[in-house]
């Protein structure tokens, strides 16, 4: 059998369920490569064959044969990575090659994070299939969403009939195939909700089989108590929890990881199904708003904005509350506030909010770091400005990623350039496996592996994949041990990572030695009721 230059023609092979193609020619041969099944077993020494979407042999290939053939020698064949904490929502129709996540191994992503989703699921996720994407797409439906669709940003509980649309429109998001209920809670309209209100969305996600994922209350100074508060929805709603991108933040947290985790594993060991995710860095991405006072945005970006520009009290009040703000993250200023996206002040993008003091306002003092964090605000006129905060402890990211139950997920969406936005979305993965298992062996790369793979397949329910089996949809990554590494930097976060060298997706390549496929087979998935 000979290697083919460009595994990505199309396949003739019908596929045969029963017997998995044996008889029938296999439509490709995987040969000479270590296989890493995902569930954190040893990589064994094994050739694979697919036959149109599904694996349908490991082991010997004598006797069998294909349409083509690939030699993978001195590669590692893995699941294709499982990203449960996306960013790609409505707008994931326009940007459908989704390169960055292709590139990175990814070839399942689950979004609607964070409390912000698409409410008509079943719609869209009949038009990401119309559309066909580069990889398999699935959503959580979001609580901010939600709240949004019957409070609007009011601060204040649901009434008894509002909560009652808030429930119907959260099972009619599970009917349609979302796989669970995720919280924003640090964010308008979220940040509103008391914990019993949360309680009763996740029972209504729960019982259609769902999970309760959340963007905590605090990851902070309150990390422990937002955990509480996790725990005590998932005991009372039923529904198993899952913390998104799991962290402690602000200068005065650094090293209660450990702390963390401790309260996390007690919970688990009694019987609680508690997972969680993580990127594998040390500074967060959101937007601008989270450094302001949440009651101030009830009105809305556009309006807050707005009453910054015109009401010169208000300005000093909010001016006054970044100084707190500062004084409360523990570094003095905002020097760990870092620019992604400046609508109306590109040329800002990249600095920190104190550079772009001294290159605006001439200046690096508190006050007028916290005069220009209000004038991106202002002159942002009600869109989203984009930030990456440096505010996380490098010892802390380590002693999270040791930890065999927490799976590895971007908090990403699909990448286009423009911006300066944080180098987990180009980077997360291969970081893992380069740095963390290769260089610094902080866990073997079987390990890592089953961190991106069955690890969070099985947290949210993602069926057939995350492991090499027989059965198993034929997504698949394939690289070089040796080499495979994060490249994407603050500075230059689009830069692609090396030792990726093949990538398939239900059985069909999405990239080949740098190059990816114009066409796209990933598709829609659906929590499996």
């Amino acid at each position: 059998m000979t290697r083919q230059l460009w595994p990505c023609i199309a396949l003739l092979a019908l596929f045969a369920p029963a017997g998995f193609g044996q008889g029938q020619k296999d439509s490709l041969h995987l040969i000479g490569g270590e296989i890493c099944d995902g569930a954190g077993g040893p990589r064994i020494k094994a050739d694979l064959a697919i036959t149109n979407d599904r694996i349908v042999h490991v082991g010997s290939l004598a006797g069998r044969t294909c349409e083509q053939s690939l030699d993978v020698s001195g590669l590692v064949i893995a699941p294709g990575f499982v990203d449960v904490h996306a960013h790609a929502d409505a707008d994931v129709v326009n940007t459908p090659h989704a390169e960055n996540f292709i590139r990175m191994g990814v070839t399942t992503i689950i979004t609607g994070n964070c409390g912000g989703s698409v409410l008509e699921v079943g719609k869209h996720l009949e038009l990401v299939d119309q559309v066909g994407l580069a990889l398999n797409y699935g959503t959580l439906v979001g609580h901010g969403s939600v709240r949004e669709r019957v409070l609007g940003s009011a601060k204040r509980a649901p009434t008894a009939e509002e909560l009652a649309g808030m429930e119907a429109l959260v099972a009619k998001a599970m009917q349609e195939g979302a796989f669970g209920l995720s919280t924003g809670l640090i964010y308008v309209p979220g940040t509103y909700a008391e914990t019993e209100e949360l309680i009763s969305l996740a029972k209504v996600a729960g019982k259609a089989g769902g999970i309760y994922v959340s963007h905590m209350r605090n990851e902070a100074d309150s990390v422990i108590a937002a955990i509480e508060e996790l725990l005590r929805i998932g005991q009372e709603s039923g529904a198993p929890v899952h913390v998104s991108h799991l962290k402690v933040s602000g200068k005065k947290n650094h090293g209660r990881a450990k702390e963390v985790l401790d309260r996390l594993r007690k919970a688990r060991e009694s019987g609680q199904r508690v997972t969680a995710d993580q990127y594998a860095y040390a500074a967060s991405s959101t937007s601008l708003d989270v450094l302001f006072p949440s009651e101030p945005l009830q009105v809305g970006r556009s309006r807050f904005a707005k009453k910054l520009a015109d009401d010169a009290e208000f300005r000093r009040a909010m001016e006054s509350a970044l100084l707190e703000e500062m004084d409360r993250a523990g570094f003095g200023d905002l020097a760990y506030a870092q620019i992604a996206s400046a609508p109306n002040n590109q040329s800002l993008q990249g600095m920190t909010i104190k550079q772009a003091a001294v290159a605006r306002l001439k200046g690096d003092s508190r006050e007028l770091q916290a005069k220009m964090t209000v004038d991106l605000m202002i002159e942002a006129r009600g869109s989203r400005v984009g930030m990456v905060y440096h505010k996380m402890a490098e010892d802390d990211v380590r002693t999270i990623v040791k930890e065999p139950w927490i799976g590895i997920a971007s908090d990403s969406g699909v990448r286009t350039q423009g911006a300066r936005p944080h180098p987990r979305g180009s980077g997360n993965n291969p970081r893992v496996l380069g740095r963390y298992a290769r260089e610094e062996a902080l866990l073997s790369l079987e390990s890592a592996v089953a961190k991106m793979t069955s690890i969070p397949a099985t947290a949210l329910a993602v069926r057939d994949r995350g492991r090499i089996a027989v059965g198993m949809f034929a997504d698949l990554v394939i690289f070089d041990p040796a080499t495979i590494l994060d490249q994407a930097t603050y500075e230059e976060p689009y830069l692609a990572p090396v030792g990726i060298r093949y990538v398939y997706v239900n059985g069909k390549c999405a990239l080949a030695d740098g190059k990816t496929s114009e066409t796209r087979h990933g598709r829609s998935i659906k929590r499996d009721a």
